[in-house]
């Protein structure tokens, strides 16, 4: 997955929250979107789901006044990234 495509997939999430989907309404999670049984592609599959569900999320922190919690929720999790 390019850069430009995480980026829309967090912006389609944020869009999601906006019109009043709930979270667990991630497109991902429909069954056509689901990786195969041989689990090809569940890593890219991974990133798609949690890129929506990001968006989404972040959308949902700011509307309800919870941003900054959530970013500081974000950090420890960011720190543990090996790279």
């Amino acid at each position: 997955m390019t850069i430009e495509e995480l980026m829309d997939l967090q912006e389609a999430g944020a869009r999601a929250c906006v019109l009043g989907l709930a979270g667990h309404e991630n497109p991902f999670l429909k069954a056509d979107k689901l990786p195969a049984e041989n689990h090809d592609g569940l890593a890219d599959w991974l990133s798609r789901h949690d890129a929506w569900k990001f968006g989404w999320e972040a959308e949902n922190a700011s509307r309800e006044g919870n941003l900054l919690p959530y970013v500081r929720n974000l950090l420890p999790r960011i720190e543990q990234i090996p790279g």
